[in-house]
């Protein structure tokens, strides 16, 4: 059991810590570390430095994939198989489901790695000193930040519109969002359809604005529940030391799992809504 000694007001208020560690709450704008030129390094950059890495070191070790696989290389041929059959069972369809495997698959992967290297034994216990002495973790949560969550919906959704031109060209894909051609078609047909394809037309419009609340929706919806997962992990923390704790680390461990799923399967939604539709379904 130690004591603390903090200072309220002109007293001098001497607390017990022995059921409890004292920690900072975290903020939502990841602590600054410094800029190099143009680009500013918070601790979350650091973090994202270090998925970088060690996705590197997995493309490394797929590319020299043998025949008779080892070990490592079983699991990550189990963890392939499960994530492309709950992509099929989204898509409905193995063939459509192949297109996007690569897109929602390296996304799945990363998110993974991202919520839950926080949690890794010994990456929370390195610390850089704050200009006013603070102790601030080097490698906050990736997901924690907003920025590292933004980049990811955004890159998604513009990414989706290439796939979506590219499956159904460019015209084909545009026309959803701002339909010309279908109101000069309904007004030759007759008045009332002209009328009835203008009221399409403002609806295309609103569908651009959906697309961009994807990104902010994505964006938020992660964000949101690994930031307060932290949150509480750290009010956990400063309630008890012992026990609570890491049965909370154990269920963040589902959430960030469950999250990484979550966002995943919107993800893949959204991307087999722009395919191509083949065979009977074209019709």
């Amino acid at each position: 059991m130690r004591e603390e000694v903090v200072q309220h007001g002109a007293e001098e208020v001497h607390t017990s810590s022995f059921l409890h560690v004292i920690e900072e709450i975290p903020s939502i704008n990841a602590p600054i570390l410094g800029d190099i030129g143009p680009i500013t390094i918070a601790t979350s950059t650091v973090t994202v430095m270090l998925i970088t890495l060690i996705f590197v070191a997995l493309t490394i070790k797929v590319s020299r994939a043998k025949l008779i696989p080892s070990k490592f290389q079983v699991v990550l041929e189990m963890f392939y198989g499960a994530v492309a059959d709950f992509i099929t069972s989204i898509v409905g369809d193995k063939e459509r489901a192949k297109k996007i495997i690569p897109y929602v698959g390296a996304l799945m992967t990363y998110l993974i790695v991202a919520n839950l290297l926080p949690m890794v034994p010994g990456v929370a216990s390195f610390y850089v000193t704050g200009s006013e002495g603070q102790h601030i973790p080097l490698f906050r949560g990736a997901t924690t930040d907003f920025n590292t969550t933004f980049g990811l919906a955004l890159a998604v959704i513009v990414i989706m519109q290439f796939v979506g031109m590219k499956e159904q060209g460019i015209g084909g894909y545009l026309s959803h969002f701002i339909q010309i051609k279908q109101v000069i078609r309904g007004f030759r047909k007759s008045f009332g359809e002209g009328m009835v394809s203008i009221i399409g037309f403002f609806v295309g419009l609103i569908e651009i604005i959906s697309e961009v609340a994807k990104i902010l929706s994505l964006s938020l919806r992660l964000f949101g529940n690994m930031f307060a997962h932290e949150v509480l992990t750290v009010i956990l923390l400063g309630a008890f030391a012992v026990a609570v704790p890491a049965i909370w680390m154990g269920m963040g461990l589902l959430v960030g799992v469950v999250q990484s799923i979550v966002f995943v399967a919107l993800v893949t939604v959204y991307y087999s809504l722009v395919l191509k539709k083949e065979g009977k379904d074209a019709h």
